[in-house]
């Protein structure tokens, strides 16, 4: 691919990029535009492989890691890539942004088993959940038993993290998770003016990064409740247990 950036917006580039969860509007609006730009040509073979458009990676890939609009503001960028301190972690060039952009769809692709599997895309859905539990056979109370748990203590415990959140996230996990709300997560936060829902439900644990990994999920609410409380590791191996565990919980978020 050739490198499409002058050398005034690499220049440019490089000065958003190290202050880029403190931009203005009107500065994210220029980084997406730069960045957007600099990638049109940038074709990478995780493209076809994660089956979605390109588009939309994009703009994902800005989204997450370029604008890191996602990232809680407590939260520092790790060491390496991600070090909006070392000058030489800040891209200047296409062919560096084109390398960045491809790591993250590898991440992508290494995750999307494991998304799949545990239900977790845009919202998690009765519908989602009841064609997973078919797809991994008939599911009963054994896969809870492993871990010491029967249906009822689920039930009881799920009882008490639905009524320990906040409100903004108990409306998003009963009328986004337990009712299936028209409009999904976004629907439900328009009816309740939630702001930032996005970042509440991927906090709660209702959307799930593209590239996160099981010990990333493991720490949203969620996550941490049914690693913690509920003591089944989020694992590919407890994904019976997990999914018996959303049912009961979209059940009773449902009722709440």
């Amino acid at each position: 691919m050739q490198d499409t950036l002058s050398s005034g917006e690499s220049t440019e580039l490089v000065r958003l990029w190290r202050r880029r969860q403190q931009l203005s509007p009107d500065e994210m609006g220029r980084m997406y535009g730069i960045v957007g730009e600099a990638l049109r040509h940038c074709n990478p073979p995780e493209l076809k492989a994660l089956g979605e458009g390109r588009q939309e990676l994009v703009a994902q890939f800005i989204y997450v890691k370029v604008l890191r609009l996602d990232a809680d503001p407590e939260e520092t960028d790790d060491a390496g890539d991600d070090d909006d301190h070392n000058p030489r972690s800040a891209p200047s060039t296409a062919y560096a942004l084109c390398a960045y952009f491809r790591r993250y769809l590898i991440d992508c692709t290494r995750a999307s088993s494991f998304r799949r599997r545990l239900s977790i895309g845009e919202q998690v859905s009765e519908a989602q959940l009841d064609e997973q539990l078919g797809s991994q056979g008939a599911l009963e109370d054994d896969s809870l038993a492993e871990h010491g748990l029967s249906e009822a203590a689920v039930r009881q415990a799920a009882r008490r993290f639905i009524a320990g959140l906040g409100e903004p996230e108990r409306l998003l996990l009963c009328e986004g998770f337990g009712q299936e709300a028209p409009g999904g997560l976004s629907g439900v936060a328009a009816r309740h003016a939630i702001a930032s829902y996005h970042y509440r439900a991927g906090r709660l644990g209702l959307v799930h990064k593209r590239e996160g990994l099981p010990a990333d999920y493991a720490r949203t609410q969620l996550g941490g409740w049914i690693q913690g409380t509920l003591g089944i590791a989020i694992a590919p191996d407890n994904m019976a247990a997990i999914l018996r565990v959303f049912k009961i919980l979209g059940a009773e978020a449902s009722c709440a």
